[in-house]
């Protein structure tokens, strides 16, 4: 470093005799040691109302929102009911234990899918504005309806009846944990304090 006088860098737009008395561009600081005050741009405050944060969405909108959430919450709880299902067919390592496994796989699947239903529902009858028990099991029997679609494009061997009974039990299940998801969800919108 080179200790001297500071060189001042011209002001952009100011031209090469921008000094301490020349004039600037309209709106800028004026340069150091100038005396003049800068003028001062005053941008518009844009008054935001409390009551009106955006169009409420259509009941219909969370039937979709609702199937999303269902599928967020399913798949974690389902992989780790299928962890635990193959540790505990590791263990035994018996043939005769195969029809109590099957039983196993069956509900613990179903419990993955009615507690994920559930958290689904609540997400509708709470924040679903309009949206209520309905939409929550709508949002269960598309997703039941959608996993059946997914199982079946696999081709697992089950008959023309299997599929059908499956398709049923499942939009029982997915609509029945969700509508119970979105009773609750409503009860709790009801009891929260007001936002504002």
């Amino acid at each position: 470093m080179v200790d001297g006088p500071k060189r001042r860098l011209p002001v952009v737009g100011g031209g090469p005799t921008a000094g301490p008395g020349a004039p600037s561009a309209p709106g800028a600081a004026p340069p150091r040691g100038a005396t003049g005050s800068p003028e001062k741009r005053r941008l518009p405050v844009l008054q935001g109302g409390g009551d009106d944060e955006g169009e409420e969405r259509p009941p219909w909108h969370w039937i979709a929102l609702g199937t999303v959430a269902i599928f967020i919450v399913w798949l974690p709880l389902a992989g780790l009911a299928n962890t635990l299902l193959r540790r505990m067919v590791e263990r035994t390592g018996d043939a005769a234990a195969e029809g109590s496994v099957r039983l196993a796989m069956v509900g613990l699947n179903a419990i993955a899918f009615a507690l994920a239903g559930l958290a689904g529902g609540y997400l509708v009858g709470r924040f679903g504005g309009r949206a209520g028990r309905r939409e929550a099991a709508a949002s269960g029997a598309v997703v039941a309806a959608l996993a059946w679609a997914l199982a079946l494009a696999e081709g697992a061997p089950a008959g023309a009846l299997g599929w059908a009974l499956l398709l049923v039990v499942m939009v029982a299940i997915g609509a029945a944990a969700s509508y119970a998801g979105g009773r609750a969800g409503l009860r709790a919108r009801a009891g929260a304090p007001p936002s504002s």
